[in-house]
């Protein structure tokens, strides 16, 4: 065979190579199915057919029913999980269409370059999952509701050793609601479990947070005193005792009764219940929040802090000892105390059917042994009050 015929032979059986190659693309994927190279949401999916596809969208759709949606502000607060199954979140048909369409769209140079690209490097085709936006929209609205409501301390858990445990607790947050409904919309599009971030745009904390709660483990102080059932003097120490509930006092920082409880009056909820004016029972505004102020006293006593303002009655009251008592009025006459301890202390008041009891929560390092001593205890005699009346004969007195 001559060199010419053999050099012809290459070059036949090199276009035919060359020609198959090109073509290879087109030979291999039917106009029914799925080009090679082609992941669909990562799962390789060249060849597939429009049933097959059928079948992987029904198992990606069983894999959305457990993924999440973290929802997240950057301080912590908020903090929640959001399954991709209360909004409904699922892949539509059509999506199959995109797999289907993939490299067969535009000029014939276009389509075997991208069916090419497909084949050596491969080619990610995303679909698009669908959700219920009303749902979601509710979501955001109703954690607006629960953050939009005024602060709420954490409550305390009173254990047998004497430990004291938190939880709860909630500060008000104004966050932007259209900002989080377009992030969490994009995550949960995307078909994957992702993070959307709260964009916290007023905040105002409690007094007591968790985060500060931790410092607080164990009861310092507490004292209870009992009282009789009167409609307006029980609901007056009610007030009194829940506006000193949670009040979180740092290291060196003062507390006043007066001023966390404010004024005693008809606005604030206080009504007219007997309080002694000048050694006797007259009806006042506000009667009764003295044995809040006395009950806090003593278990602030028994905590060990440092009493900086106290004034007792002018006559002895019924509900504590002789001396342990310590009057308010809001002409002045406060009761105040600072904390000495290196950590925060908490009062938590609570006001039952006829008892009032006042904790004083702090830290474990702070914990003391205070102990009471009479140093002094007269009975003081009756006064005699003499008075002159005109109207009586010399023969009276």
């Amino acid at each position: 065979m001559s060199r010419l015929r053999i050099k012809r032979i290459a070059g036949a059986v090199c276009a035919v190579i060359i020609l198959t190659a090109g073509a290879a693309p087109f030979l291999w994927a039917g106009t029914d199915r799925v080009i090679p190279g082609v992941r669909i949401n990562g799962t390789p999916a060249g060849g597939m057919s429009r049933e097959e596809l059928e079948t992987l969208m029904h198992e990606k759709n069983e894999e959305l029913k457990t993924d999440v949606l973290a929802v997240k502000s950057a301080d912590g607060v908020i903090d929640e999980a959001w399954k991709f199954s209360d909004f409904s979140v699922h892949y539509k048909g059509d999506e199959i269409d995109k797999a289907l369409k993939a490299g067969r769209d535009g000029n014939i140079a276009k389509i075997w370059y991208d069916r090419w690209h497909a084949l050596i490097m491969g080619d990610a085709v995303h679909w698009m999952a669908s959700y219920d936006d009303g749902a979601l929209g509710n979501k955001v609205k109703a954690l607006a509701s629960e953050y939009g409501k005024p602060p709420v301390n954490a409550e305390p858990s009173f254990h047998g050793d004497g430990s004291v445990t938190f939880s709860g607790g909630r500060p008000y947050l104004k966050f932007d609601e259209k900002a989080l409904l377009a992030d969490a919309g994009r995550i949960l599009s995307n078909g994957t479990s992702g993070e959307a971030d709260v964009s916290v745009l007023d905040e105002k904390k409690p007094d007591l947070t968790e985060k500060e709660a931790k410092e607080v483990n164990v009861v310092l102080g507490r004292y209870t005193t009992e009282f009789g059932i009167d409609g307006s003097r029980d609901k007056n120490i009610e007030i009194a005792a829940k506006s000193i509930k949670g009040i979180y006092v740092k290291p060196g920082e003062s507390f006043s009764y007066n001023q966390a409880t404010g004024a005693r009056s008809k606005e604030n909820g206080y009504q007219e219940a007997p309080v002694i004016i000048n050694g006797k029972l007259e009806p006042g505004i506000g009667g009764g929040v003295c044995q809040v102020s006395t009950t806090l006293f003593n278990a602030a006593l028994r905590a060990g802090l440092f009493i900086a303002s106290r004034e007792p009655h002018f006559a002895p009251a019924a509900y504590v000892p002789v001396g342990m008592d310590a009057t308010v009025a809001d002409d002045g006459l406060d009761f105040a105390f600072t904390n000495p301890f290196q950590h925060p202390v908490c009062v938590y008041t609570v006001a039952g059917q006829n008892t009032v009891t006042t904790y004083i929560l702090g830290n474990h390092a702070d914990t003391c042994s205070v102990s009471f001593e009479t140093t002094h205890l007269q009975n003081l005699p009756h006064k005699v009050i003499k008075k002159h009346d005109d109207s009586v004969t010399e023969d009276k007195r």
